[in-house]
């Protein structure tokens, strides 16, 4: 069995490139906050006939991060924008973790503005991720 890789180690790594935001959540947001982001790891099937299917050796999780940014539409959307640009297509170390992200969709999915009209966004990943990949390089 593969080696998994946590939600909050994941949400760490985050937190550290994506600086702007200081308010980060698992599994749930707090909803009297804005400039804030939860990652959940979501239940999303990976289709066994997959592209992946070849990857044996390296573990799949599905991944939501939901941005709650501003009341202002602009600046919500530039700055989901700017997190989906810096995660698509992109390779890292989490730990011991060799991990690479790939974006699901063209771009962050627009939720509208919530009861308090903070404008949310969502951006769905694959994290694929395989243990004992840092050998000090």
């Amino acid at each position: 069995m593969i080696s998994q890789v946590s939600t909050a180690e994941i949400k760490d790594y985050l937190k550290s490139i994506i600086t702007e935001c200081k308010q980060w959540y698992i599994g749930k947001i707090d909803k009297n906050k804005e400039n804030a982001i939860a990652i959940y790891a979501n239940r999303r099937q990976i289709d066994d006939n997959s592209k992946y299917k070849r990857l044996k050796t390296y573990g799949i999780l599905p991944i939501t991060l939901l941005l709650r940014w501003t009341k202002n539409y602009n600046t919500a959307e530039k700055m989901a924008n700017q997190i989906y640009e810096l995660l698509d297509c992109s390779s890292f170390l989490i730990g011991d973790y060799r991990c690479s992200a790939e974006c699901l969709y063209n771009g962050p999915i627009d939720l509208g503005a919530d009861e308090n009209n903070i404008y949310e966004f969502s951006i769905e990943l694959n994290l694929l991720y395989r243990k004992g990949e840092n050998n000090g390089n």
